[in-house]
């Protein structure tokens, strides 16, 4: 075996096979010291055999020695790296007892008389069945071991060729040859039964860490839903007090501070149900990217804008610090990442400035969210991707989120392989960097969208498609109360008949699933068919889900999922009629 595999072999072996090696240690050197003596007894008596002494000597000195290590072998037990040695040190102290054994053949090479003759292939066949015990585990050294005993007997036969002589080494070879093939049997059984322990183990152990990752799932969805039950429930709560002091004749409830409330806590319930539902769609395998190239800078800016209002609220600073870079991913799954970093830098830093940075590095572009707010201690970094974790809002205040914006950017960070990272420090601030694939093709051009002002949405005229009267009512109000001249309708028969009845329709708004199974996106088809012309439409949904997405894409209409935001519709309008 050449030394690079031997060294292989010796550190592959395990300690419970040095165990059982070193189990037998003292009784089979204390077996081979006795036929030893038997042998010297034997030839010493005998002429010209003046070696006899130094050889009893050294064979006594190696017993002793390997009784001697395997004691300290058991007392010391070796660690893992240092296996290797105390199997190449019993490895070779076996051998060196093999061959002198063996030398004896060589040394006492006349023939003795037929009894002593007789003794000595007895007690070399003996020595050698009795390795058949521990060395098979090793078959190498075992072959090696039987080889230095047997081997220079069968030759001293050979040698002396007398036909006694030839019998016993015809009889030396058969014992040599049948031992080694017992001992590769018993050594395949055993290496068979190591791999099914070693099976067993390893299924033992993924039992463990499964078992481990179930319960700490079972303990984050107890958290998960103790959390959701408590934001949920809190703006729940809320309204239900305010929709009852709105019923009431006091002064309260003639000001303008219940229903701000009110707008406030269903804004805060609709954030949750969006996130909860993105974190769910995520997690689902919900989400297939739509990779396409795009101009980083021009996504960024629209980010910037949808948060300057905040930002001004808070008397912070705004920047964006970016050259016209083109990307490759999926430019509304990467928004709602920055989207969500903005919103979470702008909600805890009070005072200086937050600032958008995209730097190429390699073939990548790196995307930093940087911060001059409150930081986070190092302890907390690993947490703050968990699922309504907060640092700094133990009174759970709403006004400060809900501890699921980062927990989303973890899941869409490694969606879309952005290798989100965060660095921070403890009243100085936060930097979290995303990084995506620079690509070298023009970007696809992307519209800014038309900043809404009332004068565009006066009397506009806008065809409303819903089934669920409640919805249809609040629309109503809502396009009313920006001016907007609003016809409503339940189904495709009814929006034909508002057309019939004159009413020509800007701007269409449908839901997804109207009753009796049919599709907005037939709707606003049939009413499209009707007037002649492309009129912008927008579908809103409470279907969750890309098939759906891909749906309205491959009709070329703009989708939101309930619940829709007054801001969202505003743009839409303001983008229809700005054109």
């Amino acid at each position: 075996m050449p030394w690079p595999r031997l060294r292989a072999w010796l550190e592959g072996l395990e300690s419970e096979q040095l165990d059982h090696l070193f189990r037998f240690t003292s009784l089979t050197s204390l077996m081979t010291t006795l036929a030893a003596l038997i042998l010297y007894g034997a030839f010493r008596s005998g002429d010209g055999f003046d070696a006899a002494d130094g050889w009893m000597l050294t064979v006594v000195l190696v017993s002793v020695a390997r009784i001697a290590g395997a004691r300290r072998y058991h007392r010391l037990r070796p660690a893992r790296d240092r296996l290797h040695r105390w199997a190449a040190w019993a490895f070779g102290t076996i051998l060196l007892q093999g061959l002198l054994l063996g030398s004896l053949s060589l040394i006492w090479l006349r023939p003795a008389a037929p009894e002593v003759e007789s003794l000595l292939h007895i007690v070399v066949a003996t020595i050698v069945i009795g390795a058949a015990v521990p060395l098979p585990p090793f078959y190498p050294v075992f072959v090696a071991f039987v080889v230095c005993v047997m081997g220079p007997l069968a030759l001293r036969d050979l040698w002396i060729a007398d036909a006694y002589h030839l019998t016993l080494a015809a009889l030396v070879v058969a014992t040599g040859l049948y031992t080694l093939q017992g001992g590769r049997r018993q050594a395949q059984a055993l290496a068979q039964t190591q791999a099914e322990r070693r099976k067993n183990a390893a299924l033992i152990e993924a039992l463990r860490l499964e078992n481990q990752r179930a319960e700490r799932a079972h303990d984050a969805k107890a958290r998960f839903f103790a959390a959701a039950n408590h934001d949920l429930r809190q703006p729940l709560h809320a309204m239900g007090l305010l929709a009852h002091t709105l019923n009431e004749d006091g002064a309260a409830a003639r000001g303008d501070e219940v229903p701000a409330r009110l707008v406030e806590c269903v804004d805060s319930m609709a954030q949750i149900v969006d996130e909860l539902l993105e974190l769910a769609q995520v997690d689902v395998a919900g989400v297939v990217p739509r990779l396409e190239t795009f101009a980083l800078d021009a996504l960024l800016r629209e980010v910037v804008r949808t948060h300057e209002l905040q930002a001004r609220h808070k008397g912070l600073t705004l920047e964006i610090h970016s050259s016209a870079l083109a990307v490759r991913s999926d430019r509304r799954l990467l928004a709602r990442v920055l989207a969500n970093l903005l919103s979470n830098a702008l909600r805890y830093t009070e005072h200086g400035a937050v600032r958008l940075v995209s730097r190429v590095q390699g073939d990548r572009v790196e995307v930093s969210v940087e911060d001059s707010g409150i930081g986070i201690a190092g302890h907390e970094l690993p947490r703050i991707f968990e699922e309504f974790y907060q640092v700094g809002n133990p009174a759970r205040d709403r006004r400060l989120g809900v501890g699921l914006g980062l927990a989303t950017v973890k899941r869409l960070g490694e969606l879309l392989d952005l290798r989100v990272q965060v660095q921070s420090t403890p009243g100085q601030g936060s930097v979290f960097r995303i990084s995506l694939p620079l690509h070298d093709a023009t970007p696809t051009a992307i519209a800014a969208p038309a900043a809404p002002h009332d004068a565009l949405l006066a009397q506009r005229r806008v065809l409303l498609i819903e089934d669920d009267a409640d919805s249809r009512a609040a629309l109503i109000g809502l396009l009313r109360a920006w001016g907007c001249d609003v016809r409503s309708a339940e189904d495709v028969a009814s929006a034909r008949q508002r057309l019939t009845e004159g009413f020509a329709p800007e701007a269409v708004l449908a839901d997804l699933r109207l009753a009796g199974g049919a599709s907005g996106i037939e709707a606003v088809l049939a009413v499209r068919s009707t007037v002649g012309q492309e009129l912008p439409a927008l579908l809103v949904t409470g279907d969750v889900g890309d098939a759906q997405a891909q749906r309205a894409e491959a009709a070329g209409l703009r989708l939101l999922a309930k619940p829709v935001k007054p801001m969202q519709l505003r743009a839409f309008l303001g983008q229809a009629f700005g054109s």
